[in-house]
């Protein structure tokens, strides 16, 4: 693995984690893989992919795991500037096709890459493509245990003064759940609610049957993102295979399982039969 920098300015830099193929073959080689964290825009970090996962996908893949800035610090439209700059470093890597994964708000934002960039394949794990719908406007039901604890003085002891783009879950996902337990998580992200179904954030109709091959996974309880985002992705998508897990866990994915593998393994034999020739 060689880290390398994506982007650098005086108040940031992006870095990535550049994973080469393991295949034996160059011509095995799919192409290179940007992978997006998730972490609702708000914390995350790039190197939360297990190694596990990690090695499964190097066998059709060079991976890139890459860094994007994070809300509030800055907002939505300074992560969609993030997501041109790494989608054409990979481009400009090997001169290969280009393929995206993220999981939650990375599927999400591997979804946005696919609708403007020239994307070989998505595989996104319990992503979604607009803010419209009404469960974000609250907290996820798995954790109103916490809402006693989401206070304005958590949500300003976990805002930073400058630029960030890798925060630890712990402890900022209390700040993600602090937006969505106050309504106010779109606007503090930046997008106001007259803007949201705007088609600049959002994937339409017709978006979603332009999309390139896509691998979908998706709890079928999920408490945070409802499946329905991929269930309508796997309708609707030309080339599409979708798993719904039976589970009522988020992020199911976290604890390696050899079910787990087993659904990556699937994303990468998904993505190398619809690999253009």
């Amino acid at each position: 693995m060689a880290t390398v920098t994506i982007k650098e300015t005086d108040a940031y830099t992006l870095y990535g984690d550049l994973y080469e193929s393991t295949a034996q073959n160059k011509s095995d080689v799919l192409g290179t893989l940007i992978y997006l964290h998730g972490g609702g825009l708000v914390f995350g970090e790039r190197t939360d992919l297990p190694s596990e996962y990690i090695e499964v996908l190097r066998r059709k893949f060079n991976v890139l795991a890459a860094d994007y800035r994070l809300a509030p610090e800055s907002n939505i439209d300074d992560i969609f500037t993030d997501i041109h700059h790494i989608y054409h470093f990979a481009a400009s890597l090997k001169h290969e096709a280009v393929y995206i994964m993220g999981r939650s708000a990375g599927g999400y934002l591997s979804l946005i890459a696919a609708r403007d960039f020239d994307i070989a394949g998505v595989i996104d794990f319990y992503g979604y493509f607009n803010f419209t719908h009404s469960d974000f406007n609250y907290l996820p039901h798995d954790q109103k245990h916490l809402s006693n604890m989401l206070t304005e003085e958590l949500a300003a002891a976990n805002i930073r003064d400058y630029v960030t783009v890798s925060e630890s879950p712990d402890p900022r996902y209390l700040l993600y759940l602090y937006y969505r337990n106050a309504g106010n998580w779109l606007e503090m992200i930046g997008i106001d609610r007259e803007s949201a179904d705007a088609g600049k954030y959002r994937l339409t109709n017709n978006d979603l049957a332009a999309l390139p091959p896509v691998f979908a996974v998706h709890a079928k309880g999920d408490p945070d993102v409802p499946v329905f985002f991929s269930r309508k992705l796997a309708k609707t998508a030309p080339a599409a295979d979708f798993v719904e897990v039976d589970t009522v866990i988020h992020n199911f994915d976290q604890e390696v399982s050899d079910e787990n593998i087993a659904l990556y393994e699937r994303a990468v034999k998904f993505m190398s039969e619809h690999a253009e020739n």
